[in-house]
């Protein structure tokens, strides 16, 4: 349904001075009109660990606000049991559900709840994993899982969300369908805007005769509307992805003739699609900046744009910030003007996604 070339991959970051061609794969993107899954093509690429990202002030409170709304709205109690499987990409609930009284399990117990952060997207097979969390839950159970939705991610043009290691997108109307095959029915669904916009659905043992909350009807119904049953939102979230990517790269051809001096805010996973699709190099942007240490010192590949530490940009002040991190924008965008406080240095900064334009800094 969406092909959009060949690109590196997003976890390979080389050191800059590398002089090895950065490996490229296919990123192609299948839909299924049976089972309404979503997912990458067949193509077999490596992937190798990434230097890690430090998890951001967002998803922090994200993860805290997260674990006391299911202890709430699940009725959860202290001595409940937990299971959690996170990802490094989405953090870690535990702490909160911990906090709230309940009870840590190892994987292969049971629980009464069992809670999967943004796993799943890393998994090319979800049937083995799913049925491994059915069997999870102690009779009453709930299953929670938060993943980045399909809907804002084709309604926003999300182009960059789509990269390798990221083997599924999921819906809710994929979602019910699979937990359906391990007995398991669908209970709660939440939107919520972490990473741009995603789901947090809980489910429970159909034999257990769960309540069903209206906000599962109300999301299906959503998703129906954005064509996400039959593909036909894929197809034009296709078209607007190669535009988006297009007036970005345009914008920076504009700021280059017209003498602007610009850099760029983060190195994040999704930084190299959106660079490799506009066509983006270092005559474009010269470095970018990343918080992470394990990225200083790289670049991002397919490319000569060095990741440098945040504080180059007081050093270099350039007159334009372009922010790869999106989804934290208004984290970024605080902390760079604390950061540049009293110092004179008030940038704009240029969001690329979803809606590409320009903010200024202001005092």
């Amino acid at each position: 349904m969406v092909n959009l070339g060949v690109v590196p991959a997003s976890d390979w970051f080389p050191l800059i001075d590398d002089p090895q061609e950065d490996p490229r794969w296919p990123l192609r993107v299948f839909f299924c009109d049976d089972c309404l899954l979503v997912q990458l093509g067949p193509d077999v690429h490596p992937t190798p660990e990434p230097p890690r990202a430090l998890e951001s002030k967002t998803s922090q409170l994200h993860a805290k606000q997260s674990a006391i709304d299911v202890v709430q709205t699940e009725n959860l109690a202290p001595g409940d049991t937990i299971i959690e499987l996170d990802s490094h990409h989405g953090g870690s609930w535990l702490g909160g559900f911990v906090e709230a009284g309940l009870a840590p399990r190892a994987p292969d117990q049971t629980a009464d709840l069992v809670v999967d952060v943004h796993s799943l997207a890393h998994e090319s097979d979800l049937q083995a994993p799913l049925a491994a969390h059915a069997a999870r839950l102690a009779a009453g159970g709930r299953l929670v899982l938060e993943f980045h939705h399909l809907l804002p991610l084709v309604e926003e043009s999300q182009v960059d969300t789509i990269r390798h290691g990221h083997w599924v997108y999921l819906s809710l109307l994929s979602v019910q369908r699979l937990l359906g095959l391990h007995g398991l029915i669908v209970t709660r669904a939440v939107q919520v805007p972490v990473f741009g916009g995603s789901l947090r659905v809980t489910a429970g043992r159909i034999q257990d005769g769960c309540t069903v909350d209206p906000s599962v009807d109300q999301v299906l119904a959503a998703e129906r509307a954005s064509g996400l049953q039959d593909g036909r939102g894929l197809e034009e979230f296709g078209r607007r992805g190669v535009a988006v990517a297009a007036t970005v790269r345009d914008h920076l051809e504009r700021a280059r003739d017209e003498g602007v001096s610009i850099a760029g805010y983060g190195a994040p996973s999704k930084a190299p699609v959106l660079v490799a699709l506009a066509g983006i190099d270092e005559s474009l942007l010269p470095y970018t900046v990343d918080l992470s240490p394990e990225k200083h010192g790289r670049r991002l590949p397919g490319t000569r744009i060095e990741i440098l530490s945040p504080e180059e940009l007081l050093r270099r002040r350039p007159q334009e910030v372009v922010v790869f991190t999106w989804d934290i924008v208004d984290e970024v965008t605080r902390q760079l003007q604390d950061a540049a406080s009293g110092s004179g240095w008030t940038p704009r900064f240029y969001v690329p996604l979803p809606v590409p334009g320009t903010l200024d800094s202001g005092p």
